[in-house]
This record gives structure tokens, sequence and C-alpha cells, in this order.
């Protein structure tokens, strides 16, 4: 049984997630270089940390940060999760959005040291991360995904066992490839909207209706609430840019077999270009009404 969870990486979507743990009940500890990332989580008496190899001595190990680099580094670096081991073997879920391949290269370095490994990416964004309501995509053996429902269902009811190692990751990366496109378009369609008089929280339930549904469309509020947190700052639209690119990136490179895919190139090519213009749309989007 899993009583004692540590979360690496608690930015946008890990501090969310890693509260919705500690609400359910888990012996939690934090991992993050910025201290300012773990302020909050000791003034709720968890037990923070800033090297990975300090989370060895829990149950499950969660790791959440932005690239297939930094996982590496948290996982295999010097002071990664593999140098506090010593001998200790906690269930490793990489959470955060990965190529595949870089799961069973995980897999294949720790297979000396008895350690399990599970891949659990997510889907909802912040706003669902928050709500515990979040997309869980599992891949691993069956026994391990089932050791691990109590913990995803603490930051999601929607746990999918996709199949082997690396297939939460794949159904994840194509999933982002769909929803990249709807979040890139749809803030356009919604300024377009409110500029010509529509007030959204009565066009969203039309949209749900319509062939317009998406992720945006379940509550009038989603939206401008979303593109709200992704616009806070300058820094925070960038990175979540930063982020988008990355995991296109993955789509095309998981797709390198599947013929020319000119659409994908072609959203990857306009993501290179969003500036200054985006911004100002998406900032438009989250200052929205979210009520009737």
């Amino acid at each position: 049984m899993i009583r004692s969870v540590a979360v690496i990486g608690v930015g946008a979507m890990g501090a969310p997630m890693a509260v919705n743990v500690h609400k359910a009940g888990f012996d939690l500890t934090v991992c993050d270089r910025n201290p300012a990332a773990l302020a909050p989580f000791a003034k709720l008496g968890v037990t923070c940390v800033e090297r990975a190899a300090d989370c060895a001595g829990c149950d499950a190990v969660i790791v959440l940060v932005a690239t297939p680099q930094q996982a590496r580094a948290v996982v295999l670096g010097a002071e990664g999760l593999r140098a506090g081991l010593d001998g200790r073997t906690p269930m490793l879920v990489v959470m955060g959005t990965i190529a595949p391949e870089t799961m069973r290269e995980l897999a294949k370095e720790l297979e000396p040291t008895g350690v399990g490994i599970v891949d659990a990416p997510v889907s909802g964004g912040p706003v669902k991360a928050q709500a515990g309501t979040l997309a869980i995509m599992m891949g691993g053996a069956a026994d391990d995904v089932e050791r691990l429902r109590p913990l995803m269902r603490a930051m999601g009811p929607a746990i999918f066992h996709c199949g082997p190692l690396g297939t939460g990751q794949a159904t994840k990366i194509v999933n982002n490839l769909v929803g990249i496109t709807t979040l890139m378009v749809a803030a356009e369609a919604y300024r377009i909207a409110g500029d010509n008089g529509i007030h959204l929280p009565d066009a969203i339930p039309v949209f749900e209706a319509g062939t317009g549904r998406n992720f945006f469309t379940a509550q009038a509020k989603d939206a401008p609430e979303a593109y709200s947190l992704w616009t806070a700052t300058r820094a925070d639209f960038d990175s979540i840019q930063s982020i988008v690119r990355k995991d296109i990136d993955l789509a095309l490179a998981i797709g390198a077999g599947s013929g020319d895919l000119p659409f994908t190139k072609a959203l990857r090519a306009l993501l290179d270009g969003v500036g200054d213009e985006t911004f100002e749309t998406w900032r438009a989007v989250a200052a929205a009404p979210r009520q009737s």
C-alpha cells in the first residue's frame, strides 16, 4: 500500500496536484529547486527538499518536470532519485509529458535497482489540476497501475490504463496534438465572438451542443479561467508556449513513420511565430465574463 508520496516539480501543474495528494491524506514530500515554489508547502507542514535523491524513502515518487532532459536529471543525475536509493525501491511515476522511448530508457537504467516505473501523464491543464479532475493516462504493468490507482484518484477520476510502459505517453502526445490545435484557435474564435457582441457565457452552451464542442465548452468559465492563468504574466505565457512547442515536437517524433503530416508540421512552424498578438488575444479571452 502506498502511504508516502514525493512530488518532484511543483510548478503550475505540480503544485495543485501535490496539494490534492496532501488533501487525500498521503504523507507528502515535495521537491523543487525554487524556494518560492516550496514556501506554500512549508506553511502546510509538508516536508520540503531540493534534491530528488532525498525523495527515495517514499513509497511512490511522482516526477512532474517539463522536459525529457529534466526527467533524466531528476531520476539519473548526480543528485537524482537513483543516487538516494540505497537499496530502497519506490514506485516511480512519470507524470510530465516525455517521449515513450525516454520512458523505456529510464526503465532500462533503473532495472538493476528493482525500482518499478509507470508513465502517467495528465490532461486538463491547471484548472482541472486544481479541481482534482484531471484525466490520467497510464502505461506500465497492470499490477503497478492497480497499486497506484488510489494515489491517482487524488488527482483525477478518469484513469486509463493504455497498455505497456510508454503507451500512456504516446496517448497523451496524440491527445495534446488535438488539444493544442484547439487551444490556439479557440482563443481567436472567442475573441472574434466577443468583438461581434456575442456574450461568451451565452455562446459556450451552443458550442457544447454543436460542432464547436471542445475542452473549453463544458462550463462557460473554463476558457476565461484557463487563459487567465496562462497570461498572469508574459513569463507565464512564454512558458506555456515553450511547453506547447515541446509537445508538438514529441508528436512529430513519434509520428515520423506516419507519413508527411503537413498540418502538424504547419502547426509547429506557426508556433515559432507566436508573440504579442496571441498574448493580447489570450488576455482578451481571459477578461471575458465567466457567467451569464
